[in-house]
C-alpha cells in the first residue's frame, strides 16, 4: 500500500502505515535557512530569518541557519544554531564565502529555505545543494537601476537568477505585484509561485507607558510636537536626506520633529548631521524596546524606499496605530491604500510634495487618526506571524510530499 508522509524525512523502506506513521512520529525535521548575511546585521530579511527561525523552534523543529560574517560586529551577539561562515571578499554588499561552499557541502538537512535569488549565497546553495528540496522568498523581485554599474550587475546576472529561480522547488514572494514582475521577467510557471506577504509578531508592540516616557525624556523630545518617524537604513536609497529637506526647507517654522532610526556608516551619518536642525533627531540603532516606544510616541510613519518587498517597519507601525507616507513600490500598495490609511509620495521623490503631505496629516488629526485605527486593524487580521510562518510551514510539506509522497 502506497503511503504519503507529509514530512518524509528520507526514503523509507516499504511498510505497512502503522510502521511509517511510527518512523515519522521518531524523527526530528531538519530545516536549513540560507541568507548572505545575519543578526546581529539588522536588515528586513535578517529579520524575517529570525523570526521564521523562532516561529519554527517553538514548534519543535530543527533550524539551522547558514550564512557569512559580512557586517555583523559584536561576535557575542550572534545566535545559536547559526553558522557565521568567513567572508573574503564583498561586492556592492554582496558577500562571498568560501567557507560557506564547504559547509553546504556537508549539511544533511531535509529541506532548505533560501532567501533572494540576488546574492552570492543563494547562487552557492543552489551548486552544493542540488537534488534537495529547496524553497525560496524572493523578497525583491526588481532590483533598481540606481546607475550604471547597478543595470550593467542587473543585466549580467540575469541568467545565474534564472538557474537559481528554476532551481527550487516552489518560490515565495511577498505580494502579487512581486509574484507578476517575477513571472513576467524570468518566465516561470505560475504553479511554482505563491504569495506570502510578510509578518510581524503582533505582541511584542505592546504599548507601555513608562517606557515611551523613557523614551521621550532620553532622546529630548517636545512633549506637544508632531512627531515623524522614519525607520530604515541610512543610506541613499532609502532617502533620509529627502525627509530632512522637506522639513529643514519647507516646513522651518513647524513644530515638529523628526526622528531617525536606523544603522548607516559614519561618513553618511556625518552628511544628514550636516544638513540637520534642532528638530532632527539621528538616533542610529535603538533597543527593540525603544524602538517599539519610538513607534507609539510618533504622529505618522514615513518609509522613502525605491525598492522593497513589504517593509516590516511599515507593518510594525501599521501595528502601532500610525498613518503612513511612503513611496508606491513592490508590495507596498498590497498594504496601504492611498488615502484609506495613507497616502503615496511619487517617484523621484520631491521635497516639496513631501512637505506637503506632512502638512496634510498635521492639519487633519481626525483622519490621521481613523487612518491609524484603520492600519492597526488590517495588520492584527492579516499579518499576524502565526498565520504567515503556518503558511510557509504548509509549502514545506507540498514540496516534501511531493519529493517522496509520490506526487
Amino acid at each position: 500500500m502506497e503511503v504519503t508522509v507529509p514530512f518524509p524525512l528520507r526514503r523509507l523502506p516499504k511498510s505497512s502505515e502503522a510502521e511509517v506513521e511510527g518512523l515519522y512520529k521518531m524523527q526530528k525535521i531538519r530545516i536549513g535557512q540560507i541568507l548572505h548575511v545575519y543578526l546581529p546585521h539588522i536588515g528586513g530579511i535578517e529579520n524575517y530569518v529570525h523570526r521564521l527561525k523562532n516561529f519554527l523552534q517553538e514548534r519543535d523543529y530543527e533550524v539551522t541557519v547558514y550564512t557569512t560574517d559580512w557586517g555583523i560586529g559584536d561576535i557575542n551577539k550572534r545566535e545559536k544554531n547559526t553558522f557565521y561562515y568567513k567572508t573574503n571578499f564583498s561586492l556592492f554588499s554582496n558577500p562571498f564565502s568560501l567557507k560557506l561552499i564547504a559547509g553546504l557541502r556537508n549539511t544533511n538537512g531535509d529541506i532548505y529555505h533560501l532567501h533572494n535569488p540576488w546574492f552570492f549565497s543563494s547562487l552557492i546553495a543552489t551548486e552544493m545543494l542540488k537534488g534537495k528540496p529547496k524553497v525560496m522568498t524572493v523578497h525583491t523581485a526588481k532590483i533598481e537601476n540606481k546607475d550604471l554599474m547597478t543595470w550593467l550587475l542587473n543585466k549580467a546576472y540575469y541568467f545565474p537568477a534564472c538557474h537559481i529561480l528554476n532551481s527550487m522547488d516552489k518560490l515565495i514572494v511577498l505580494s502579487q505585484r512581486e509574484g507578476d514582475t517575477l513571472l513576467r521577467r524570468f518566465k516561470l510557471s505560475p504553479d511554482k509561485v505563491v504569495v506570502i506577504s510578510n509578518g510581524i509578531d503582533v505582541g511584542k508592540l505592546k504599548r507601555d507607558e513608562s517606557t515611551i516616557s523613557s523614551f521621550i525624556k532620553k532622546y529630548n523630545l517636545k512633549a506637544d510636537s508632531f512627531k515623524i518617524l522614519y525607520v530604515s537604513r541610512l543610506v541613499d536609497a532609502k532617502n533620509p536626506k529627502k525627509l530632512m529637506g522637506a522639513v529643514t526647507k519647507y516646513l522651518k517654522e513647524q513644530n515638529i520633529e523628526v526622528i531617525l532610526i536606523g544603522e548607516g556608516s559614519p561618513e553618511y551619518v556625518r552628511q544628514l548631521e550636516e544638513i540637520s536642525d534642532s528638530r532632527i533627531h539621528i538616533l542610529g540603532k535603538v533597543s527593540p524596546e525603544e524602538l517599539v516606544a519610538a513607534y507609539h510616541s510618533s504622529d505618522l510613519f514615513v518609509f522613502l524606499g525605491l525598492w522593497e518587498g513589504i517593509p516590516t517597519v511599515i507593518l510594525e507601525a501599521m501595528a502601532c496605530g500610525l498613518p503612513v507616507l511612503t513611496t508606491p513600490v513592490a508590495g507596498i500598495p498590497d498594504v496601504v491604500t492611498e488615502s484609506e490609511n495613507g497616502f503615496f509620495i511619487s517617484i523621484p521623490i520631491d521635497e516639496k510634495e513631501l512637505a506637503d503631505k506632512i502638512t496634510y496629516f498635521m492639519k487633519n488629526v481626525d483622519t490621521a487618526a481613523h487612518m491609524g485605527e484603520t492600519n492597526k486593524l488590517k495588520v492584527y487580521l492579516n499579518y499576524g506571524w502565526d498565520n504567515i510562518g503556518s503558511r510557509i510551514l504548509s509549502i514545506y510539506e507540498e514540496v516534501l510530499s511531493r519529493r517522496y509522497g509520490g506526487h
